[in-house]
């Protein structure tokens, strides 16, 4: 062996080991399973400083005491994992796409966009939606069939991680039996019929035929009343 072969070995030795995965914590400083997990999770790692990106807006839009408790919620949620992978990255994409709904709703308070937000987050939630009249224009489209419609369109326009989370909150709910793979078919649209049933008979409407109404739905499923309502104890 050459003496320059020699001395890259030995270089090589002495380099340091690629730095592990670092999230907004000190992770020599974490105490809970679920830290722990994201630490040693190059993605989960990712996927929280996303997160804490996401909340860096929340709290420009509406300021810290408002976005606190928010954010409250959904830690104590992560924790909650234990150490479960799949779990906590579930319980991030939820922060996420949560920490954005209340954005947008803070959003087009300030520039008087209500309807496209049905005014905030919580006129979202089903409790102040108004159905608009069943006029098919001579389309034959049933009423049942535009509201389908409507919600498969509201769908398709959300990115892949809320798909999968939408459906994921579904199937915790016990409405979707199919898989978790944020592509619409039989078994979403009976789910999304489903729970649109169960909302009207507890007094919450989505007009789903609408944009605005359909759009709601969804950011209603990523809500922490979804979550409480919905969702059974054991499924959380």
């Amino acid at each position: 062996m050459t003496r320059a072969i020699i001395l890259s070995c030995a270089l090589a030795a002495l380099a340091p080991a690629a730095a592990p995965a670092q999230p907004s914590f000190d992770c020599d400083a974490a105490r809970t399973a679920t830290e722990r997990a994201i630490c040693a999770s190059p993605g989960l790692a990712s996927l929280e400083l996303r997160m804490v990106e996401v909340y860096g807006n929340l709290v420009d839009r509406i300021g810290e005491d408002k976005a606190r408790p928010i954010a409250d919620v959904q830690l104590e949620r992560r924790q909650a994992c234990e150490g479960d992978a799949a779990c906590i990255e579930r319980q991030l994409l939820t922060t996420i796409g949560i920490f954005r709904a209340e954005a947008r709703a803070a959003s087009a308070n300030r520039t008087g966009s209500g309807d496209a937000a049905l005014s905030d987050l919580r006129s979202a939630l089903g409790q102040q939606a108004e159905a608009t009249p069943d006029t098919d224009g001579g389309t034959g489209i049933s009423h049942a069939e535009k509201r389908m419609l409507g919600a498969e369109k509201a769908f398709a326009r959300l990115p892949d991680y809320r798909r999968r989370n939408v459906q994921g909150r579904l199937r915790d709910a016990g409405f979707l039996s199919g898989a978790v793979d944020g592509i619409w078919g039989a078994d979403s649209a009976a789910a999304v019929r489903s729970l649109l049933a169960t909302a009207r008979e507890r007094g919450r409407n989505f007009p789903v035929q609408n944009e605005a109404g359909a759009d709601a739905l969804y950011r209603f499923i990523d809500s922490d009343p979804f979550y409480y309502e919905f969702i059974p104890k054991s499924a959380r």
